[in-house]
């Protein structure tokens, strides 16, 4: 499908939307393909907007969305794009499921926005192939769905399989769909037509720089801080960090505290307990697994550090997220 296409063919699109939906990813998809068909004067693209029961779907923003048809009632697809947000797993189910499968088997390219990755793997469906996913939904991702290769990315293609990370990373994957299959000047000319001037590759990171995000160039701090980022699980001590950029530890913790006013080792545990809250409201995990892949010897320690640094214990935190999902 990411290849050129007859112009006399019409490529048909199914949106199938999860409560709590996020609505910029979704324009972020449709619009690019309107202006394709406005631009190019022919109806390169239709689509179809469908809900599990036909009915309304509300976005995370609270905004709803009214759906074409209910699932199993749309036209032939050439391909499908799920698109969730918050708790996709609200979404979930058998019926889902088996719909799915169904397009799979008859050769539709599958695809996702943001969360929506999490509805294909849990169908099965991405299974040995490579899949991006919102950066906050990542960690837990990989964690739960071990036979998916799971890369931070803004979208990616694999096969029949297209994902995309949410946002407006759906606009820069659908500019290269337009581009794959209509060439380069179409997908120039919508894309300034939607004022975007810079089409951004799949393989680009989905979050700035830490540089950008910390505000700070030091490189010695921002290799540290990479250091600690990828050593959550068995942390590094404060003075193989120092020893890492050839510093002393006196020297490291003025760093720290001139450009984020905190000891590094504050900073560290955060990161970890960072990590441990999404793996808790993310997955089902036992908390003695997270504490473990944390970083922390024990539960009782895990759940110290956790409630002094959240404010609630951990099996308080999971629960609350259960009854808000």
């Amino acid at each position: 499908m990411f290849a050129p296409q007859n112009p006399s063919k019409t490529i048909n699109i199914a949106f199938y939307l999860v409560p709590e939906f996020s609505m910029i990813g979704f324009s972020a998809l449709v619009d690019p393909l309107r202006q394709a068909n406005s631009q190019s004067g022919q109806r390169l693209y239709q689509w179809q907007v469908i809900s599990a029961a036909g009915g309304p779907v509300a976005a995370s923003n609270g905004m709803s969305l009214v759906a074409d048809c209910a699932l199993g009632r749309e036209f032939r697809l050439d391909m499908l794009v799920l698109c969730a947000g918050f708790r996709p797993e609200k979404g979930y189910n058998k019926n889902l499921q088996h719909w799915l499968q169904q397009h799979s088997r008859r050769g539709v390219w599958l695809g996702s926005q943001d969360t929506g990755s999490y509805l294909l793997a849990k169908s099965g469906l991405l299974n040995g192939t490579r899949a991006t996913i919102h950066w906050e939904n990542l960690m837990a991702f990989k964690e739960v769905f071990r036979c998916v290769d799971v890369v931070d990315e803004l979208y990616e293609i694999d096969g029949r399989r297209f994902t995309c990370s949410g946002g407006l990373a759906g606009l820069d994957m659908m500019l290269y769909l337009i581009q794959c299959q209509h060439g380069h000047e179409l997908s120039l000319t919508v894309s300034d037509e939607l004022i975007y001037s810079h089409m951004r590759e799949g393989k680009a990171p989905q979050r700035m720089t830490s540089a950008l995000r910390l505000g700070t160039n030091n490189r010695k701090l921002l290799t540290v801080i990479a250091a600690m980022e990828n050593h959550l699980e068995e942390p590094l001590s404060i003075p193989q960090l120092a020893s890492l950029v050839s510093v002393s530890e006196r020297e490291l913790e003025r760093l720290f505290s001139r450009h984020l006013q905190q000891p590094p080792g504050r900073y560290y545990r955060a990161k970890r307990l960072q990590r441990a809250r999404a793996l808790l409201q993310q997955t089902d995990r036992q908390v003695v697994d997270i504490a473990i892949a944390s970083g922390f010897g024990s539960a009782a320690h895990f759940s110290r550090a956790y409630r002094q640094f959240f404010n609630i214990a951990p099996s308080q935190d999971r629960h609350q997220q259960l009854r808000r999902a």
